[in-house]
């Protein structure tokens, strides 16, 4: 199997993607079906992005604990 590059997104540019879907949808370039699954998509990738996020302040925080100590 050949290993593709794959891009990190982040929320502003999931806003993106879910922006021009809904524009597409509204000019009939896509489906309503597509346009949800993108939807769908694109959630689930928010809420990766912030328990991602939310770990890593964690980690961060947990850190700059034991520096103090």
């Amino acid at each position: 199997m050949e290993k593709q590059d794959t891009k990190i997104l982040n929320l502003e540019e999931i806003n993106e993607i879910l922006t021009d879907a809904l524009l597409k949808v509204s000019t009939r370039k896509i489906s309503l079906k597509q346009a949800i699954t993108i939807s769908k998509l694109a959630q689930s990738l928010t809420k990766n992005i912030v328990a991602i996020d939310l770990k890593n302040r964690v980690e961060f925080l947990e850190q700059h604990l034991k520096n103090i100590q």
